[in-house]
């Protein structure tokens, strides 16, 4: 029987639980401001979902978000490794965060 692979959502709760209950904490990652609307049962939803990742709804949003992401680049194809990726990777960091030292990494 095949056994169906966590998405990138379910593996972000899972380590959130597990982080939390190592307290540990992993270094923050340069940032982009986006500003959002959520509907009342997104806002519940996320509620919920912060409570059980013990952070704040900012947080949590911005980690679904992030894997939301991921996921959806990755269903659509688009290039996540390689060269290719690489160098438009680094000519986009260049752009958005031209004071950032450190590449952030996949997490």
């Amino acid at each position: 029987m095949a056994t169906k692979s966590n998405s990138r959502v379910q593996t972000l709760i899972r380590h959130a639980l597990e982080e939390q209950a190592a307290r540990g904490h992993q270094g923050d990652l340069p940032e982009g401001k986006v500003t959002l609307r959520l509907q009342a049962i997104d806002v519940y939803w996320l509620a919920q979902l912060a409570e059980l990742m013990h952070a704040s709804r900012t947080r949590a949003a911005s980690q679904l978000l992030s894997a939301a992401i991921r996921d959806a680049a990755q269903a659509a194809g688009l290039p996540t490794e390689g060269e290719h990726f690489q160098t438009t990777f680094q000519a986009f960091l260049k752009e958005e965060f031209p004071h950032e030292t450190s590449p952030p990494s996949d997490a």
